[in-house]
């Protein structure tokens, strides 16, 4: 519970979409809840990752991060398996993981949360690749494919001007050079030992949580605390097929769905991967579910196993 006066740090990625706009009303609304804040605006993840190791280490119960998904996923790199607890203000375009732990939108509410809510252990899912050192954390999606290329054509002044409707307003055009992915999916799913499937497809999503590209949901019943990754594709090579498979995902009925704690993707040549926003080159990538891995502060009340 909160006590008035408490101190906390905000840290404020002044490159996310409202971070530079919002970062004096992000320390008042944090201010207005109760709190004394200590802001410290970053332009580089090196000075994020700086800020949050001292945080941990002094021992902080929680830690206020503004950004979008890509900030926060960065963050959750740096505080999973420790006892400081991720707070959000939801700073991006599509702000998918604070909709998936039931964080309001408004900086108002958000700043509530964060000095009122409660703490909630969530999962974070973890992808390896070879051109990067070790895991690296993800806690909405990683998706290869049609929107992958679509968040390649994306610029951040187009992001900042038109929000969530940058997506189509980018991917028609997108959808005309689009070309379908092969690529082989190893599970370990319900039955013993891994299968593989040979896939044709124009979109492969691993979902960790709920909500994917903002309001989008993953999967019904999908959540942040249920400890698989749900696998979905799109389409089987025609064009056509990608847009029933679309038609069927917001029906609830996706192309394809599989549940997973550890997936591997392999792909004949390198392809663009979207995780949770940011772009990586890959070829083969590795990703597993670390259950219960990353404290965050939610509102009081949510059980992330239902919303």
């Amino acid at each position: 519970m909160n006590t008035r006066g408490e101190e906390a740090t905000l840290l404020v990625n002044l490159r996310a979409r409202l971070g530079r706009e919002r970062l004096v009303p992000a320390r008042q609304a944090l201010a207005a809840a109760g709190l004394r804040v200590q802001a410290v605006a970053v332009t580089t993840p090196r000075e994020a990752e700086a800020l949050l190791r001292r945080e941990v280490e002094r021992g902080a119960p929680y830690v206020v991060v503004g950004g979008g998904d890509g900030t926060l996923s960065h963050a959750a790199n740096l505080l999973r398996g420790t006892a400081t607890a991720l707070g959000v203000l939801p700073l991006g375009t599509g702000n998918t993981f604070a909709r998936s732990v039931g964080v309001p939108l408004d900086l108002v509410g958000a700043a509530q949360v964060a000095a009122w809510g409660q703490t909630a252990a969530v999962d974070v899912g973890l992808l390896r690749d070879v051109s990067l050192p070790g895991e690296r954390a993800f806690l909405n999606s990683v998706a290869l494919g049609l929107s992958a290329e679509i968040a390649r054509s994306l610029t951040p002044r187009l992001k900042r001007r038109l929000g969530l409707l940058a997506w189509p307003a980018v991917g028609l055009g997108t959808l005309r050079r689009h070309r379908a992915l092969d690529l082989d999916l190893t599970t370990g799913t319900w039955t013993p030992g891994r299968e593989t499937l040979r896939l044709r497809t124009h979109q492969l999503l691993i979902a960790n949580g709920r909500y994917v590209a903002g309001p989008l949901r993953a999967a019904p019943d999908a959540s942040v605390a249920d400890h698989r990754l749900d696998v979905l594709a799109f389409g089987q090579g025609r064009l056509i097929s990608l847009l029933r498979a679309g038609l069927g995902w917001t029906a609830g009925r996706p192309a394809l769905r599989l549940s997973a704690r550890e997936v591997t993707v392999r792909l004949p040549g390198r392809a663009w991967a979207s995780i949770d926003g940011e772009l990586l080159a890959v070829t083969r990538l590795d990703l597993r579910v670390q259950p219960g891995a990353l404290q965050v502060r939610v509102p009081r009340g949510f059980d992330a196993g239902e919303v």
